[in-house]
């Protein structure tokens, strides 16, 4: 209550001074006593009605305006229209120009190929045949020319290894010198340079222990090279299979003394009863 006289109070003296009046007196401010026990609060009093709702005040200026938007998609084309009447034909060029002067003539061509032989003339006819003449002496009765020939082969069985020769034992023919060969040995050795025939057959079978399938190459081989064509291959697919193999090749010497051996390749077998036969053809 107090606040609310001293609000009174002040609004008056404020209206005093607007209108020209004196001011009041203040009257001497009062001693406060003790402060008396808090009272009870009071309980809220009702809400009042809303009050009348104000005029709308004058509108705003008009903002800036905004940045033009994106020109819109082209529309479809429209439908061509109909061609038009062909216009009619324009006059004809003038007349033909007059004909230019005829060309410098050119070079004469190459002289053509020469043209075939005529047919050869008939033979004439044969004269007659001249009186015979008597008969010489007879000649010396010449030598008869001598055969080149060597065959070997082997008896028992022999192990064979890839990269070894096969070994003849046994030497059963034999003619003229031009052809050696020292039994139980494996090289056959040429003498006379010409062109020999060289046949060989023989048994070969695999090793229990290799490892099928095993393909046996045997070959003739001249000073260590193997001669094209002179060899005899087969493949065995297990320890009980067998083959005979064998080749006949002519070989040309040209260089003495020549060395000739069967040679084996692929693996380790058997080999039983082996034969070759050289013998000479002709000389160089």
């Amino acid at each position: 209550m107090a606040w609310f006289h001293r609000k009174e109070t002040q609004d008056l003296e404020e209206q005093n001074v607007r209108c020209g009046c004196r001011p009041r007196p203040c009257c001497p401010e009062p001693v406060p006593g003790p402060p008396g026990p808090p009272g009870m609060p009071g309980r809220p009093g009702a809400t009042g009605p809303a009050g009348v709702t104000g005029a709308t005040g004058p509108a705003g200026v008009t903002g800036a305006t905004g940045p033009t938007g994106a020109t819109g998609a082209t529309g479809p084309a429209g439908v061509t229209g109909a061609t038009g009447s062909t216009g009619a034909t324009g006059p004809s060029g003038g007349a033909t120009g007059p004909t230019g002067p005829t060309g410098v003539t050119g070079s004469t061509g190459p002289t053509g190929v020469t043209g075939s032989t005529g047919p050869t003339g008939v033979t004439g006819p044969t004269g007659p045949t001249g009186a015979t003449g008597a008969t010489g002496a007879t000649g010396p009765a010449g030598t008869a020319a001598s055969t080149e020939l060597l065959a070997a082969y082997s008896t028992p069985s022999a192990p064979g290894t890839a990269g070894q020769p096969l070994v003849f034992d046994q030497n059963a023919a034999v003619s003229g010198s031009d052809i050696s060969h020292t039994a139980g040995e494996s090289e056959f050795t040429i003498g006379t340079p010409g062109l020999y025939a060289v046949s060989f057959h023989g048994n070969v079978a695999p090793v229990s222990t290799a490892s099928f399938p095993l393909t046996i190459t045997l070959d003739l081989e001249q000073n260590g090279t193997p001669v094209p064509g002179a060899l005899a291959s087969h493949t065995f697919n297990s320890a009980a299979d067998a083959a005979t193999m064998s080749f006949n090749f002519p070989v040309e010497i040209s260089s003495v003394p020549a060395v000739l051996q069967v040679m084996a390749q692929g693996g380790n077998f058997i080999y039983t009863a082996p034969a070759v036969s050289i013998y000479k053809v002709n000389n160089s």
